[in-house]
């Protein structure tokens, strides 16, 4: 990778210039990630997208032919990925595609064969269905990259595609990246495995080649100790939780002292329940369902005594209303224990917060005060505004998350909730439009603190922040180093956890602690214990791009940018201008996909026009305009729809030729042939003669059994119904 004259940004032919900061491991780590399958392991905040896309403009300067497929596992991150290429990237518009399910098949199938288009954005699991419906193939990908690659597990997408992708494509190269592959030895082979990894790059916040690009993040823990009243509910929960642990334990199904007893324990109980039920005999079901119907109240209980302990009494009211709306007996025995009743009175008379809130609404008033004076006006100058405090917290549920957003806004406190798309327990969800407006209102400080679930966690480009507030800490090495990563990554940063004491919240920070050191030490000496598989892939000689194409590229990109600003500079409503550009990633597929079907569908209409009444059969259509079947078809719709053109059978006619034949079109059944006339089957309704002066077709169709299309007209001769056949459809 070159540099310019400065050393200071990366230089390259497909490159906008001054756009990348130079750093020597990001160009050390993509050079070695050109050659073999590579995964690469880097901290937040250090560039694993800069890196990928270090690889992917040498891969597309040098294989002018190929192209490049990239994967991130929801809509956003892909719409994310995609803005960021394209605001570096010397591509025009048509040469780049983001696919998602909000585009139809017809138009995903253009995409995926259309060559021209160099660059792919898609999710995991939409290009999975696409091979399999073969809309896809893989083999002209020189390169595919997989974002967030730790999710390479089990029968997750990125596993089949990768398989598919080493099968079909004779030259393939695989990046994956993550910010944390785990910590378990066999979790990571496996995922080297399924990626068909060759090499790993791994750097850590201490090494010394990336230590200048890392900001201090100031980690802190906060205890609490959860009132009398939480502790009285807990006494009930427990009690109650026992009774049913007691009896699993006393029937032999959980074979484990039942102070020992824990969730996963109670999950694997409930799968071979599950399972006996269905290969036991009639008579033992019965025994069997009651004992899976005692798991599953003890399961909701441990949940219940869970949310109380870690998220507060609001959780577990909304929890208990839920599960009083679903139909399971076990909730419906659950409820009508006397003590729940107890619980749900207790809760709604005592309307106590958790006092992890309370000291969250606590330093948030502080952090926010201080930079306003006592008129209310800001303490900062208008060059500092811009770096206002944003602060972000993280909840594991959405019902913590709105009730956080409804008490600091109480409080003053400008909030907004960011949730997933899909729905969940009667919550509908964010639509895509409106995570994005989120995101833009975050950045520019129309709210100060973004509240969010585990969204926010994975790659998403959110706003500089420099507090990130864990509600509750996560028992997952990956998403405690993905939360941590928000922060710290322009300036100093500070993460507070809030954790009560001696609850489910301990464990859980008590094992991610354990699972980041692990994982330190395992990535440490992946090379010595990781079994890496070389890959056999056909040497393709480079084929650049030439200096011609260079500066065409670049001249089309001038004039393009030069029409860009003046329209902004004509529009008053830039931000509307912004918003647009940001986020009209699919609908430009769609644009694209729209101006190719009518460019197809004036070609049609021309060719058809041509042939005048007798038309043109769609085999021969597409023949002569060898353009994909897909488009074809489209243009054929889009033209019917249009009343161009009419389909009669398998031929396409112009629709004014058809109108010129006085008449209607009749699909006729011969059944019976005679001496100068044919006895027919009209529209499967009617019978009539067809006499040999009313027909002037070929006459292979007057034979028994034979069925055709024609315009023709009814009359009556003599009482009977007749048909004169105007022209053969």
């Amino acid at each position: 990778m070159s540099l310019n004259e400065q050393t200071t940004y990366f230089n390259h032919p497909l490159l906008r210039r001054n756009i990348l900061r130079f750093r020597e491991y990001q160009k050390m780590i993509a050079n070695s990630a050109m050659t073999k399958n590579t995964m690469v392991i880097l901290p937040t905040a250090l560039g694993k997208t800069i890196i990928s896309l270090l690889v992917c403009i040498n891969t597309l300067y040098n294989n002018r032919e190929k192209r490049i497929l990239i994967l991130a596992p929801t809509r956003p991150l892909v719409n994310q990925h995609r803005n960021s290429f394209v605001s570096c990237l010397k591509l025009l518009d048509d040469q780049i595609a983001m696919v998602t399910g909000k585009i139809p098949p017809q138009a995903r199938t253009i995409v995926w064969n259309k060559k021209a288009i160099r660059l792919v954005f898609s999710t995991p699991e939409l290009v999975k269905n696409d091979i399999i419906e073969k809309r896809l193939s893989l083999k002209d990908f020189f390169l595919i990259v997989f974002d967030e690659a730790h999710r390479a597990v089990k029968d997750y997408a990125y596993t089949f595609i990768a398989e598919k992708y080493m099968q079909h494509c004779t030259h393939p190269l695989i990046l994956g990246l993550t910010a944390s592959p785990g910590s378990e030895k066999n979790k990571i082979q496996e995922i080297c495995n399924n990626l068909f990894i060759e090499h790993l790059e791994y750097k850590t916040e201490e090494d010394a080649d990336v230590k200048q690009y890392i900001n201090a993040i100031d980690v802190k823990w906060k205890w609490f100790d959860l009132p009398p009243e939480y502790h009285y509910v807990k006494s009930i929960l427990k009690t109650m939780l026992k009774e049913k642990l007691d009896w699993l334990v006393s029937r032999n199904i959980i074979k484990k002292d039942s102070r020992w007893i824990f969730k996963r324990d109670l999950i694997t109980t409930g799968e071979q329940l599950r399972y006996s039920l269905n290969v036991r005999l009639e008579k033992e079901r019965p025994s069997l369902y009651f004992a899976l119907i005692q798991q599953s109240i003890a399961l909701s209980l441990m949940h219940c005594i869970e949310l109380m302990e870690s998220q507060g009494f609001y959780s577990l009211w909304n929890f208990l209303n839920r599960t009083q709306l679903e139909e399971s007996r076990s909730h419906k025995l659950l409820l009508s224990d006397h003590r729940i009743k107890e619980v749900k009175g207790l809760i709604e008379q005592l309307k106590i917060e958790h006092p992890k809130i309370e000291y969250l609404i606590k330093i948030l008033n502080e952090r926010f005060d201080s930079q306003f004076n006592l008129n209310g006006n800001s303490n900062l100058t208008d060059s500092a505004s811009e770096k206002k405090s944003r602060v972000l917290v993280f909840t594991q549920y959405r019902d913590t998350a709105q009730h956080i957003v409804e008490l600091l806004n109480k409080s003053k406190i400008k909030a907004s909730r960011f949730v997933g798309q899909s729905e969940k327990q009667g919550d509908p969800g964010m639509k895509q439009e409106e995570q994005n407006s989120i995101l833009e209102y975050f950045k520019e400080g129309d709210f100060n603190v973004l509240v969010a679930t585990s969204i926010a966690e994975e790659g998403l480009d959110i706003p500089e922040v420099d507090l990130v507030v864990f509600y509750e800490p996560v028992p997952t090495e990956i998403r405690h180093i993905q939360r941590r990563g928000r922060t710290g990554r322009k300036n100093i940063g500070s993460v507070i956890i809030l954790a009560a004491k001696d609850t489910i919240d301990q464990r859980y920070l008590d094992v991610s602690r354990k699972k980041i050191q692990k994982m330190k030490s395992v990535l440490s000496s992946t090379n010595t214990y990781l079994n890496f598989k070389p890959v056999n892939r056909l040497i393709v000689k480079p084929d650049p791009m030439t200096k011609y194409e260079i500066d065409s590229l670049n001249s089309l990109l001038d004039k393009f940018e030069e029409r860009t600003k003046i329209q902004s500079l004509s529009s008053s409503k830039n931000k509307t201008l912004h918003h647009k550009i940001v986020y009209s990633s699919e609908d430009h597929t769609m644009v694209q996909f729209k101006r190719q079907v009518e460019r197809t569908a004036r070609k049609i209409y021309s060719v058809v026009t041509i042939h005048g009444n007798k038309g043109l059969k769609i085999e021969t259509l597409h023949n002569i305009l060898g353009v994909n079947g897909e488009l074809t078809d489209a243009a054929l719709k889009m033209l019917e729809k249009l009343k161009k053109i009419k389909i009669i059978g398998r031929k396409v006619i112009i629709s004014d030729n058809v109108a010129k034949i006085r008449g209607q079109i009749y699909n006729i059944e011969i059944e019976k042939v005679v001496m100068g006339e044919a006895l027919v089957l009209v529209n499967g309704e009617w019978r009539a003669r067809l006499h040999h002066y009313d027909y002037g077709g070929p006459r292979e169709l007057i034979r028994k059994g034979r069925e055709f299309k024609a315009i023709g007209e009814l009359y009556h001769d003599d009482h009977n119904l007749n048909i004169r056949v105007k022209q053969i459809l």
